[in-house]
């Protein structure tokens, strides 16, 4: 009996985070302005370091990442990217451990 892989885990989409160095005389508001434009970028960060922002998008293969990153490096105001790819997600985004502290729960 052969084992094929399930649907769900050929078709798990690729996570990768993005960091973008930008022109600072276009200004942020451009480049998020076009970064929301693209549906696969799920968050854009302001950060501290040698990038200016950090965006999350996800895509349905690394050959579809390429994509992604070539809509984003589109805007001729991102000077530099660099990105990595979550191989895996060991904790999960929640909010439920910070309200019960929060809380004092």
């Amino acid at each position: 009996m052969s084992r094929r892989p399930s649907i769900r885990r050929r078709w798990d989409p690729v996570t990768a985070f993005v960091s973008l160095e930008i022109a600072q005389s276009r200004g942020r508001d451009a480049v998020t302005g076009h970064l929301a434009s693209i549906p696969e970028v799920l968050e854009v960060h302001t950060i501290t370091g040698s990038a200016d922002l950090m965006v999350r998008v996800v895509a349905r293969s690394n050959g579809d990442l390429q994509r992604v990153i070539d809509d984003v490096v589109r805007d001729p105001a991102v000077l530099r990217t660099a990105t990595v790819i979550a191989l895996d997600t060991p904790v999960a985004r929640r909010t439920g451990p910070l309200v019960r502290a929060a809380a004092g729960i």
